[in-house]
């Protein structure tokens, strides 16, 4: 619903009040804290009117006003706007900081920069690597014992999958199925590839094809395994939800059970947007006290990752927002070097 210029201004005010004070935000309150050249009571026909479109709420009779999600998200979205500023310092501080300690897999630089977040903010950090954009560069099956071989998956530009797995096949086969599957599948995203093994295994199945079937079974659950989610600063979790035993059991449910949570991380990176909040009601009803902060890193030209913040919808968003952003910066340009 459109706003008035002054409208917005409120209403942004607002939820600024709001998200340091915790408490409603009366016109006097507003008209004070920022010198507004208008009557309080001008403020109050302001405030009844953004009640009206939706965009605050009045929690008691004789209190003031606090914004509804929809109201938070313009002033979101006003921050980011306001925000983006590149902070060379913290992420110069946080590269030298991972290079000393001679992190290069994706895996321990993601646990590293997590436990950063969760450090310098006391909420809970969060990451995934999705690499389903990136593209494979060959498939290669190494005899190494008797009845066991190497399934090694090269992708383009630089991250490498591999498993042992049981199965009596001579090498001569083994190079000529590596050679078969490299051509098959070089130059094809992650994601077509899964699309494709799922195919072909169904395929496979009604015609009984034993080796194959069974090395295209393996390499698809690997590849289904690649998807690495991390959380650091779990025990802050209870101080997101202010001692609500059930809500705290649904946060930790969310982040357990992966499934809701991955595909709204996926949802984000397919959006052009590299930074952005989703509050918790829009992942799930029952967890209305927390948001997620979330940033994408990127490999090559491809969004590579994310990394996150969950915390209280009161967070501090104007310092919150430009840290996440920042920290997947630094990831990106660590993981294109």
């Amino acid at each position: 619903m459109e706003l008035t210029e002054r409208e917005r201004d409120i209403l942004l005010k607002i939820a600024e009040l709001y998200i340091k004070s915790g408490e409603p935000v009366g016109s006097r309150t507003l008209q004070k804290a920022y010198s507004l050249p208008f009557s309080p009571a001008t403020i109050r026909n302001v405030m009844a009117d953004l009640e009206d479109k939706g965009y605050l709420f009045q929690p008691h009779t004789s209190a003031g006003r606090v914004p509804t999600d929809e109201g938070l998200k313009i002033y979101l979205n006003s921050l980011f706007i306001a925000l983006g500023r590149e902070d060379e310092t913290l992420v110069n501080r946080l590269i030298e900081s991972i290079r000393s300690e001679n992190l290069t897999e994706r895996e321990e630089i993601l646990s590293k920069v997590l436990d950063f977040l969760q450090e310098s903010t006391g909420y809970v950090g969060f990451g995934i690597n999705l690499v389903e954009n990136l593209t494979v560069n060959n498939v290669m099956l190494l005899k190494v014992s008797s009845d066991k071989v190497l399934i090694v998956i090269n992708f383009y530009p630089d991250y490498v999958v591999h498993k042992v797995i049981k199965a009596d096949i001579t090498e001569r086969e083994l190079a000529k199925i590596s050679k078969i599957l490299t051509q098959k599948f070089k130059g094809k995203t992650l994601q077509k590839v899964k699309e494709e093994l799922i195919k072909e295994i169904d395929s496979l199945r009604r015609e009984i094809s034993d080796i194959i079937f069974r090395l295209n079974s393996h390499i698809l659950k690997s590849i289904n395994e690649i998807d690495y989610f991390e959380v650091q600063g779990a025990p802050n979790i209870i101080n997101l939800v202010s001692g609500d035993a059930e809500r705290l059991k649904r946060v930790i449910e969310l982040l357990e059970e992966k499934t809701l949570l991955l595909e709204v991380l996926r949802k984000f990176l397919n959006e052009k947007k590299k930074i952005d909040v989703i509050l918790g009601s829009e992942v799930k009803p029952e967890i209305p006290q927390v948001s997620f902060v979330l940033g994408k890193y990127s490999v090559g030209f491809q969004n590579g990752g994310i990394v996150g913040v969950l915390g209280p919808k009161r967070m501090n968003y104007s310092e919150i927002i430009p840290l996440v952003e920042n920290v997947a910066r630094a990831i990106s340009l660590l993981l294109n070097k």
